[in-house]
């Protein structure tokens, strides 16, 4: 097809070229000779614009080749393109995203993260080391970086170049000034950042907030401290309590082996016996104390609330007070002022812990003052009931004032000490002082006496009522008679026996002992006629409080007078529901025995 096409395009040349050659040729016939045809010659214009024509088809399909080659190359370069684009896309974005990716990264962090250049210029900082100031990053370029250091801190920068520029790091505590103006603790750690080449750009800080940490452990040293001086208190203590028994108790060994030589003469016995009483009361006292700070400690002082006359109980603290002042022998006057009209002394208050903390509070009153007077005041005042306890003694440091009613505390420790006590009396009085709703201060001056006082709410009762123990104290029970009756002893101490024995003797009752559970309930069934029981609560094979419940299930009626070694409050609870009538606090003593009795037989 395309030689057709060249052959006709051809065509008019062909022909032109002919009439050019004819006219040629004869020309050529006129002047040289014979012609030649022109059809020859046409004929060989054909042969040769034919070879001229595949000459050109075949450059024409080869630069077609090539143009086709060209176009796949341009192509496969425009695809190649668009893949590198593509790429090159996909780098950007990566790197862009890695970027927004460690931005998050540092911008998370809790801790502080910040870029100074070798300079010392603040390049980069994340949030977190605005924010543990308290500043945010508009805040804190207007600020001098170095107002807030603390100032014993100022040579840390100066300690972290020299760091850097030795060793590469530098490690250290900061305390930097808060926006709230409080100081923070930071725990800072320093690296130099160099090139591939070790070229140094800068320097790589991170920063965290150890205020916590460093709080906890302030406490935690605190409490090691208070803990070391507790044991030590503790160990002062325990020596106190060997001290403070042995000595009583030396006392009353002593005198009760004197008590046995043949040549003692009635005042001697009777001095011997007042010294060996005089000791006995002390040494149950520090029974007392000790026990009673086993109960602090353990949460358990309770508060019963009864009708207690106040002058009873003033003229009761008075009179025993006066007892000790004479048994020291000491030049003191005890005043005692009473506003309380007779009347009216009865209020709603517990009894036995009153008394306990004007008792420690008056023993201290005698042993801490030589000579002089001892003032003991009780008032009414508004709403609060005020007892005030002034002495001339020698008097408290002012830097003491406060410790003293700590436990084990005393102002003066150790042997060379020259008063005796274990040092829990005034921390027993302030506890059960603010128990009872009131409030305990000191006053004193060293050499010029002291001043205890306590406030208590004024809780008035409006009726009088008959208390075993109040009645007790101080009645005489040399008269009682009970003959006919009959009383049983259950004890497996036959000593306790024997002394109960001695104290009822003179009362004409019968008395009946068992040292065991099961001999006593045998008794009960089989003498019908008995008419009190006395009851130890520390049985063998049965309790005191089963021995109750089962005497009480073979006669409901019997009175039982329980008296037990157990002094909480809860377990005297106990002892009274099971079904005992009184209880009573070893060591017995004869006035309280004998007003029970008096109670209970009919």
């Amino acid at each position: 097809m395309l030689f057709i096409s060249a052959l006709i395009t051809l065509c008019p040349a062909i022909l032109h070229a002919y009439s050019i050659l004819k006219q040629t040729i004869l020309v050529d016939v006129m002047f040289t000779g014979p012609a030649i045809h022109p059809l020859v010659i046409i004929t060989s214009l054909i042969v040769l614009f034919t070879l001229l024509i595949a000459r050109l088809l075949i450059i024409t399909r080869n630069l077609k080749r090539l143009n086709n080659s060209l176009l796949n190359k341009d192509n496969y370069s425009q695809s190649l393109n668009e893949d590198l684009k593509k790429q090159i896309d996909f780098i950007s974005k990566m790197h862009i995203e890695s970027e927004i990716f460690y931005e998050m990264l540092l911008q998370s962090a809790d801790d502080g993260i910040s870029f100074y250049d070798s300079s010392w210029n603040l390049k980069y900082a994340n949030k977190a080391f605005y924010s543990i100031i308290g500043f945010d990053k508009a805040e804190y370029v207007t600020l001098d970086p170095d107002n807030l250091i603390h100032p014993d801190d100022k040579d840390y920068h100066t300690k972290r170049i020299r760091a850097l520029n030795e060793t590469g790091y530098f490690e250290s505590d900061l305390r930097l000034h808060h926006k709230k103006g409080h100081y923070i603790h930071l725990s800072t750690k320093s690296v130099l950042v160099k090139t591939a080449e070790g070229s140094v750009l800068g320097s790589l800080t991170i920063s965290r907030d150890i205020s916590v940490f460093k709080q906890t452990l302030n406490d935690l040293v605190k409490a090691n401290e208070v803990a070391e001086a507790s044991n030590k208190l503790k160990a002062s203590f325990l020596a106190n309590i060997s001290h403070e028994i042995r000595t009583p108790l030396n006392s009353v060994v002593g005198f009760s082996n004197l008590l046995l030589a043949d040549d003692v003469t009635k005042e001697l016995r009777e001095e011997y016996i007042e010294h060996i009483n005089y000791n006995s009361e002390k040494l149950l006292q520090i029974i007392g104390d000790i026990i009673d700070l086993s109960r602090l400690e353990s949460s358990q002082i309770e508060i019963r609330y009864e009708e207690t006359s106040i002058n009873s109980l003033i003229d009761e603290i008075a009179l025993e007070t006066s007892y000790v002042i004479k048994r020291n022998e000491k030049p003191i006057l005890l005043n005692v002022r009473n506003s309380f009209r007779e009347s009216g002394d009865f209020v709603f208050t517990d009894r036995i812990w009153l008394k306990r903390v004007l008792n420690h509070l008056l023993d201290n009153a005698v042993k801490f003052t030589l000579d002089g007077s001892i003032d003991l005041i009780c008032a009414l005042e508004e709403d609060l009931l005020t007892f005030t306890i002034k002495d001339t003694g020698i008097g408290i440091n002012k830097e003491n004032l406060t410790r003293i009613f700590e436990e084990f505390r005393q102002e003066v420790d150790g042997h060379q000490r020259p008063f005796e006590g274990l040092g829990v009396g005034l921390t027993l009085a302030k506890e059960v002082v603010e128990r009872m709703g009131g409030k305990i201060t000191v006053q004193s001056e060293k050499g010029m006496g002291s001043e205890f006082g306590f406030s208590l709410p004024y809780r008035p009762a409006g009726s009088i009522r008959l208390n075993i123990e109040k009645t007790g104290t101080g009645a005489n029970h040399g008269g009682v008679k009970w003959d006919g009756k009959k009383c049983l002893l259950i004890d497996s101490n036959k000593d306790v026996l024997l002394y109960v024995k001695r104290i009822l003797s003179d009362s004409g009752i019968t008395v009946l002992t068992s040292r065991s559970g099961n001999e006593a309930l045998q008794l009960i069934r089989f003498t019908p006629d008995i008419s009190i029981v006395i009851l130890d609560m520390q049985m063998p094979e049965i309790d005191g409080i089963a021995i109750t419940r089962e005497i009480r299930s073979i006669r409901a009626d019997l009175p039982i007078i329980a008296h037990t070694a157990f002094i909480f409050e809860g377990d005297k609870d106990i002892i009274m529901e099971a079904g005992c009538d009184a209880c009573l606090i070893k060591p017995i003593r004869r006035e309280s025995l004998l007003s029970a009795m008096k109670t209970l037989l009919k």
